[in-house]
C-alpha cells in the first residue's frame, strides 16, 4: 500500500475513533438522538468497520432502553434498521 493510501486509511479510522467518542458522550449526556446519529455517521463512513461494529452495538443497546422505557416504536425501527443493514443510512 502507497504511503498516501496508508494515511488516508489512518486519518479515517482517527474520525471514526472521533465520531464514535463523540456518540458515546452523547448518549452519556442522555442526548440520545445526537448520539444515534453520530453512531449511524459512524457506520455510513465504513460499515465493515470495527467502530462500526462498536456503534451497531451502542445502536442495539439504545434500541433495549427504548424497549424497556416502552418506547417500542422507537425500539422498533432501531431493531429494524439493524436487521437490515440500514444502520446508517438515512432513510
Amino acid at each position: 500500500m502507497a504511503k498516501k493510501e496508508f494515511e488516508k486509511k489512518k486519518a479515517e479510522a482517527q474520525a471514526r475513533k472521533a465520531m464514535l467518542e463523540m456518540a458515546k458522550e452523547w448518549d452519556k449526556q442522555k442526548k440520545t438522538q445526537h448520539a444515534i446519529e453520530s453512531y449511524e455517521a459512524v457506520i455510513e463512513a465504513d460499515p465493515a468497520s470495527k467502530e462500526a461494529d462498536q456503534a451497531k452495538d451502542a445502536l442495539m443497546e439504545i434500541a433495549k432502553r427504548y424497549e424497556q422505557k416502552g418506547k417500542k416504536h422507537s425500539a422498533y425501527y432501531l431493531y429494524h434498521k439493524l436487521a437490515e443493514g440500514r444502520a446508517g443510512s438515512h432513510d
